[in-house]
């Protein structure tokens, strides 16, 4: 394709400027609207009453950050079509959800999803899963905010530490502002600006080449119809396999076990809303991954030929997609900030839900422990204080992840992604199997996490094997002589060259390289987290037997879910999947019995005696206090 100086305008800044202004009136809306409402719970879950369908779209905006939308497309212009299945994969968290966690979290009405670690096993393990996913939040969320402004960097005039500090202070100020309706209603807001932004540059793009059909000849001649690649080797890197199962595993424990999704459940008044609002985050998700996976075999026909990262136009291939953008819509004033807009709201989804989320956390995990009398304008001073606090930190984080370099950026992108499945695997532990105990979940998690980050640091030292990565040839046969002044890049680089220099630059490694680089590091990154999920499950559940298991007749029902539940079902199945856990416990005082209360989320009033029996078991509990 032709390719011409393109320039951010002066209607691509109204539109961009527009979106972050909306987003900041949002804030003050909320802000003024709930101004004489001095509570926590309005602040962290909307008064636990918000429709569904905006809670939904903010779920799913959530899950699909700016590096989704500037991400995948490259992703696919560089494996091809089996990007696609990502989009399937996205889906898998909505089963699990709908069918064990909301029930759960709303039976048990928790503000920090930690505290059901507190209720099934210590407040040890509550504290050590809350401290982790704090800390990798402020990471994640610096991380997105410096991504992001470096990729649009390339096609705008404006600093990208300039642009750090106007995003993320904008993010700061509408979420602290306005609490979690604020970030839910921008989200949905955000959520049409990413969809629109992103089906525009598919259809303009799939226009300029000439239509459908020639971006389909164009995969086929670029090798990159690979969507029906279903090998069952865990070390290739991307099949349907390992996207869905591995992304699956990942998107699941985001899904059920991180204070950012969860939070959205809490913020629904019934399991019911619940439930529609995850159902009603799978479309746009996996709409906005189905769209960036066109986008990016429609950028692949575009620039067919003249590889922009190989000719030395762009300094990243993260920067490909907005480089795109400005040379399809040169000629469009408004569209290109359009896009920028697009991927600008998905950073802001992302890091607005994270600065009310850990938030959150740190009120209910730790302060709240430590100061259990404050009132609630106390607490709601301190959550908006917490707020700026936080947002200042990913500020900062975003700064300081400029000067780590490129690999150790990857690296760290990886190891983000190293904790969910350990999480998601005691929460396995507790939901799932009454014989894990406390000492089993804190070795499990730790387990989890050292056994998923040694795979990675292993990942790391040694290159996977030829013909695993899957990345596709790329040309410059076609560009212009002029581009090879561009930049210190020779516009006659390709992949073959590339690769070739790297294999030269690792042979000393590689000639010493051990069995065990071709078997475990080789396993698929997208795997990591099931990795961790299976062993921190397994070392949880030997602890416990070694220490000495729970015994499941004694364990509170409401802090558990059966694998499998269905009053279709014969008796005998329903109770063998439920290991021996009492349906119910029953309470009696006096001559007065009452079903389906728990211990833990009992009311309590001191002063008098108790007997707890679970039901169908002769065993009696003697309380000193009576639970109402």
């Amino acid at each position: 394709m032709v390719e011409s100086k393109a320039v951010f305008g002066a209607v691509d800044f109204v539109v961009f400027i527009g979106m972050l202004t909306v987003a900041a009136g949002i804030g003050i809306f909320y802000a003024f609207k709930d101004r004489k409402v001095k509570s926590v719970d309005n602040y962290y879950f909307g008064g636990r009453n918000i429709s569904p369908v905006p809670v939904g779209i903010s779920m799913a905006v959530t899950f699909i950050s700016s590096i989704t939308v500037l991400g995948y497309p490259t992703h696919a212009y560089l494996t091809g079509t089996i990007v696609v299945w990502f989009s399937i994969a996205s889906l898998v968290q909505i089963v699990i959800g709908c069918m064990y966690y909301i029930p759960l979290y709303h039976r048990l009405q928790v503000s920090s999803v930690y505290e059901y670690l507190e209720m099934r096993f210590h407040k040890s393990v509550r504290r050590f899963a809350s401290f982790i996913t704090v800390t990798i939040s402020i990471f994640f969320m610096g991380l997105t905010i410096y991504l992001t402004s470096l990729a649009l960097n390339a096609v705008t005039p404006m600093d990208f530490k300039v642009s750090i500090l106007v995003t993320a202070g904008i993010c700061t100020f509408y979420t602290t502002l306005g609490g979690v309706k604020a970030v839910i209603w921008t989200d949905t807001v955000q959520a049409g600006i990413m969809i629109g932004g992103s089906i525009a540059v598919f259809i303009k793009t799939t226009i300029i080449v000439g239509g459908l059909d020639k971006v389909w000849e164009a995969v086929e001649r670029g090798q990159r119809n690979t969507i029906w690649n279903f090998d069952l080797d865990p070390t290739q890197q991307n099949t349907f396999w390992s996207i869905v199962v591995g992304m699956g595993t990942a998107w699941s424990a985001l899904a059920c076990s991180n204070q950012l999704i969860t939070q959205r459940y809490q913020s629904c008044k019934s399991v019911r809303d619940a439930r529609i609002a995850s159902l009603v985050s799978g479309l746009p998700m996996a709409g906005l991954l189905f769209i960036a996976a066109l986008n990016g075999c429609a950028m692949y026909a575009y620039f067919e030929g003249c590889d922009p990262y190989s000719s030395g136009k762009i300094e990243k291939m993260d920067q490909a997609i907005p480089y795109l953008v400005v040379q399809i819509f040169r000629d469009t004033p408004g569209m290109a900030g359009l896009f920028v807009a697009a991927a600008y709201s998905g950073m802001l989804s992302t890091v607005s839900s994270g600065i009310n989320a850990i938030s959150g956390l740190v009120l209910e995990d730790f302060l709240r422990i430590w100061f259990p009398n404050w009132k609630d304008t106390t607490k709601l001073t301190v959550s908006k204080v917490l707020g700026l606090l936080f947002g200042t930190l990913v500020t900062a984080m975003a700064y300081f992840t400029g000067y780590l370099g490129q690999t150790i950026i990857q690296m760290s992108i990886t190891v983000l992604g190293l904790f969910g499945g350990p999480l998601l695997g005691v929460y396995t532990l507790g939901v799932f199997m009454p014989w894990a105990n406390s000492i089993g979940a804190v070795l499990g998690l730790a387990s989890g996490i050292g056994f998923s980050t040694w795979v990675a640091v292993g990942k790391i030292i040694y290159d996977p094997k030829p013909g695993t990565m899957h990345i596709l040839p790329l040309s410059t046969e076609q560009c212009y002589a002029a581009t090879s002044t561009q930049s210190n890049y020779s516009a006659t680089l390709d992949t073959t060259t590339f690769t070739n220099a790297l294999s030269n630059a690792t042979t000393a490694m590689q000639a010493e390289r051990p069995a065990i680089a071709d078997s475990l590091y080789a396993i698929s990154h997208l795997y990591l987290g099931m990795l961790g999920l299976l062993s921190t499950v397994v070392v949880g559940l030997i602890t416990s037997f070694l220490t000495g298991a729970n015994k499941p007749a004694m364990s509170d029902p409401n802090l558990f879910m059966p694998f499998i539940d269905n009053r279709f079902l014969p008796d005998k199945v329903r109770q063998f999947f439920r290991f021996g856990v009492p349906e119910t416990w029953r309470f009696k005082k006096g001559d007065v019995e009452v079903d389906s209360i728990s211990y833990q989320s009992a009311i309590v009033l001191p002063g008098a005696e108790s007997h707890l029996t679970p039901r169908n078991e002769s065993h009696m509990f003697f309380h000193e206090d009576t639970f109402v």
